[in-house]
């Protein structure tokens, strides 16, 4: 009997392209050419759930709760979850293990003399995953160590901690035993408390401890709508997107000189009132810089519709591979585009939005009037002029359309759609602030 003919077999609404991938399972044959019943019952079922998991995508979003408990109830407890990461971070080092069940079987009972049983296992994860991050960076030809740290942070899960937002009560696990805490949630975290509730890490940062929850959340995608808008990231330049906005980093560089300026004069003073000062002032900087990340993200989400696919380049091992001048590689090192691209990437999703990556090379020397590809092409930092046809942009904006043009071309979209025509006017936006108006 053929699958099709089966008396309680309806053909579910599924795209043909991602049946096909399913069905190119190989199923048991029967003597008389049909398929086997359980085989078949079983292909429907993969269907049905990849069909299911195609469908949906999960959010994810982390809260941040500050403790108000004295550092000496929790310090033990983490100097010993320490210990025990330290420890199986060295035997997977030592024997190159990677494998969480035989770590398992070799560390257990000697991090269980001092840990919970459930702490000792969570430590004993973490550390497996720490050695599985440090192998691939020697599988890529990178530097890597054996995973150590000073002071590591507590993971707890639904066995390990309990938490009552009704009564602001939170529940841990010690050393000593189950403690109770009282919590309070900041206003604008409180849209999240009826998601589901995942694992939570507990940590301290300059003698105060904090709780951070992940909560998650399952949605339906949004179907595409075909529009794509690429986005060149830069130091000079924050963002420029092929929409003609610009997002320009004048204030963070003036900022960051600023600060640099102040931590040159108090480091060389060296007093005990500068070295409080220097505490005082640390991470003023990055806190800013993560400010303006968020508030240039959240813009460029909030000016795309929801169902485009923002196209971004990929600068995995921009630091390493690039040449520059002294001068150029501190602003480089400063530049966090990854952060940035985190943001991004957490805001589109929320929107119903995708994100791609291309290759970032030449898309700076590229004209996206005629595709000619030359390094004299652009003539200075902000000014593109194509040798070929003469065609004249913002740099940043030429990049920007290179990148969205890359990948259309990448998924082979057809050059004369409605949506994606090429574009080559060049018009520009001007830059207000942090922000653009076309």
């Amino acid at each position: 009997m053929k699958p099709n003919e089966h008396p309680s077999w309806t053909e579910p609404d599924i795209p043909e392209k991602d049946i096909i991938i399913i069905r190119e399972r190989r199923l048991p044959a029967l003597a008389d050419g049909g398929i086997a019943r359980s085989s078949f019952l079983k292909i429907v079922v993969d269907i049905r759930s990849y069909y299911v998991y195609y469908m949906n995508m999960q959010l994810t979003r982390t809260i941040k709760i500050k403790l108000n408990i004295p550092i000496e109830i929790i310090k033990p407890t983490v100097e010993v979850y320490t210990k025990a990461f330290n420890h199986v971070c060295r035997v997977g080092w030592d024997d190159s293990d990677s494998n969480g069940v035989s770590l398992h079987n070799k560390t257990y009972f000697h991090t269980r003399e001092y840990l919970p049983s459930q702490l000792a296992v969570s430590a004993r994860m973490k550390a497996t995953e720490a050695i599985k991050g440090v192998k691939a960076r020697i599988k890529k030809k990178q530097k890597a160590t054996c995973p150590q740290t000073k002071q590591s942070s507590i993971r707890y899960d639904a066995r390990s901690y309990n938490v009552w937002f009704d009564r602001n009560e939170l529940s841990l696990l010690t050393t000593e035993g189950r403690i109770k805490v009282p919590v309070s949630v900041p206003e604008y975290f409180k849209q999240y408390l009826n998601w589901k509730r995942c694992s939570a890490e507990l940590f301290i940062r300059k003698s105060k401890v904090f709780l951070n929850i992940v909560f998650s959340k399952d949605i339906t995608d949004l179907e595409l709508t075909g529009k794509v808008v690429g986005i060149d990231r830069g130091i000079k330049k924050i963002a420029v997107t092929s929409e003609n906005q610009f997002f320009g980093g004048g204030k963070i560089k003036k900022v960051s000189k600023r600060y640099e300026k102040i931590r040159n004069a108090l480091q060389s003073c060296g007093s005990k009132s500068a070295k409080r000062h220097l505490q005082k002032i640390s991470k003023k900087e990055n806190r800013f810089r993560t400010n303006v990340n968020h508030v240039i993200t959240k813009h460029i989400i909030g000016t795309i519709d929801s169902g485009t696919v923002i196209a971004l380049e990929k600068l995995t091992g921009i630091r390493q591979n690039a040449r520059l001048h002294k001068k150029q590689r501190k602003e480089l090192h400063k530049w966090n585009f990854f952060q940035f691209e985190q943001f991004l990437t957490y805001k589109a999703e929320s929107r119903g939005m995708e994100i791609k990556y291309v290759d970032a090379r030449f898309t700076s020397q590229k004209c996206s009037g005629c595709g000619y590809i030359s390094r004299s092409n652009r003539q200075s930092q902000s000014f593109f002029k194509c040798k070929h046809c003469g065609f004249s942009l913002n740099a940043d904006l030429n990049a920007s359309r290179n990148i969205r043009q890359n990948y259309l071309d990448a998924i082979c979209y057809p050059s004369s759609g409605l949506v994606n025509n090429r574009i080559v006017g060049n018009e520009v936006t001007k830059t207000i602030g942090n922000c653009a108006t076309t």
